[in-house]
């Protein structure tokens, strides 16, 4: 799903940025949709692309504020009435829900990228122990193993077959006396 096409000329920054100029919730969803599609390999990448939208289209205001306080003027280019522009007053709203948005993303991005090296900090750290001691059991167990083998082997090394003097049954004993497997009975 991560390489669908479609997901991710959905979620390129034209998109969004559109989206969130005409349907700001639908914005937001596709912003936190692309850390889905594209992972959280960079984390501040997105809030910082959306910042430096809104930063940018808060130049000509910047520049006509630092204009007045040099009293600097062009010849034929009045950068005032294009700041006082209806078109360019609902720029700036939108250039105001971009900083906001791109500043909460940034820290809500790095708050995320904490919790996550943190947690994952945790689990591998929990994960590291539990093999580790499924190690060292493994090794006991083995070890016990080795010796209830070993014991059995040598019990087997003394074995001699003895016939049972009530029943006439052939008997593997280890030691001089034991029980016949059939009937039951001591035999030596």
């Amino acid at each position: 799903m991560r390489e669908n096409i479609f997901f991710k000329i959905l979620c390129s920054f034209p998109i969004i940025l559109l989206t969130l100029y005409f349907i700001p919730f639908l914005g937001v969803c596709l912003l936190l949709f692309r850390y889905y599609v594209y992972g959280f390999r960079h984390y501040y990448r997105t809030p910082m692309v959306v910042l430096i939208c809104g930063l940018v289209i808060l130049l000509p205001k910047l520049a006509d504020y630092i204009f007045k306080l040099l009293k600097f003027s062009i010849k034929g280019f009045d950068l005032k009435t294009f700041v006082l522009s209806s078109v360019y007053l609902k720029a700036v709203r939108y250039a105001r829900l971009l900083i906001i948005l791109g500043v909460i993303l940034l820290i809500l991005s790095f708050i995320f990228k904490s919790l996550y090296l943190k947690l994952s900090n945790k689990l591998s750290k929990a994960f590291n122990s539990y093999v580790d001691e499924k190690k060292e059991m493994n090794y006991k167990i083995a070890q016990e193993n080795d010796l209830k083998v070993r014991e059995k082997q040598e019990r087997a090394k003394n074995n001699h077959v003895v016939i049972c003097p009530h029943c006439g049954a052939s008997n593997m004993l280890s030691e001089s006396t034991g029980r016949c497997k059939y009937c039951r009975r001591d035999i030596s």
